[in-house]
């Protein structure tokens, strides 16, 4: 899915994340939340790997990479929108997000907030032309990616 379907997504779940209140009256359908959660979170996965790709090559991309960078930057922007009450395990819709989510809101919060702060200063540092300073910041945003999936996913089957 491309960055732009992505993002108009997000927008739509933002919009009616903020009017839950308007909808009360409304039965609450998890399903396009969801979906849309985990197709941003794909496209963050895959600009990642784009990213693990070109840092491998001998003469890595520095444009590719700065997309790449900016693009998981612009997508972390909008995710505290993307596990509101309704969308976790009370929606009997099999995710690999953890209960904990929900129970822990202060800790996921803590973890969605590093996130997005590693990944704004890979958008940083990407901007400049040090590989060294960009693979040390890729690897911190890998370690914050990693420490969220312990706390917050289930394990692949």
């Amino acid at each position: 899915m491309n960055s732009k379907l992505s993002l108009s997504i997000l927008l739509a779940i933002g919009i009616c994340s903020g009017a839950g209140g308007l909808l009360a009256d409304e039965e609450f359908d998890p399903q396009p939340v969801i979906e849309g959660r985990q197709s941003a979170l794909r496209d963050i996965g895959a600009a990642f790997k784009g990213i693990t790709d070109e840092l491998k090559k001998t003469a890595p991309s520095l444009p590719t990479i700065r997309q790449y960078a900016r693009q998981i930057d612009d997508l972390t922007r909008q995710q505290r929108f993307w596990f509101p009450a309704g969308t976790g395990p009370e929606s009997e819709i099999e995710t690999a997000a953890k209960p904990e989510i929900w129970q822990q809101p202060a800790q996921f919060q803590a973890a969605q907030t590093a996130f997005a702060e590693q990944a704004g200063k890979l958008a940083k540092v990407a901007a400049g032309d040090d590989i060294g300073a960009i693979k040390a910041q890729w690897r911190a945003l890998g370690q914050t990616c990693k420490k969220c999936h312990e706390s917050f996913r289930a394990e692949d089957d």
